[in-house]
């Protein structure tokens, strides 16, 4: 058996609308097509793959700890993207993970979901936090 990449993340949400104009603004992700679910939601797509799901809620869907700590993609683009998190507002902190060539620019999405974008070492920006811790 051979895992080859994260496939998408599902999200659970009381305002489809706020995330939708975040994770468009932020990583130009696109609305597409969603299967008939009983339940509303909506899928985000990177090209052709629907990387997160958001599912609908009545109510803001919180507990006391988190189930999933973060989850990251890749990117390419790193002073781009810093530049997009700063004219956008969006705190941010950059983690150089020891030993191995990733930069990690970590967020966290209008209803408290911190996720990553990773990138490789050799890429060149700004790495000071904007507006860190959040």
């Amino acid at each position: 058996m051979q895992i080859n990449a994260l496939h998408h993340v599902n999200l659970i949400t009381a305002d489809q609308p706020r995330l939708i104009d975040f994770y468009r603004q932020v990583l130009g992700l696109t609305v597409g097509d969603r299967p008939p679910f009983e339940v509303n939601g909506t899928w985000l797509y990177l090209n052709e793959i629907p990387i997160i799901h958001l599912v609908e809620t009545a109510v803001p869907y919180r507990n006391e700890e988190p189930q999933v700590n973060h989850y990251a993609l890749t990117g390419q683009g790193l002073a781009e993207f810093i530049d997009r998190l700063r004219q956008l507002d969006i705190p941010y902190n950059v983690f150089v993970a020891p030993q191995v060539n990733i930069r990690q620019v970590e967020m966290f999405d209008p209803d408290g979901n911190k996720f990553e974008v990773l990138f490789d070492s050799a890429e060149e920006a700004d790495l000071s936090p904007y507006k860190w811790p959040h």
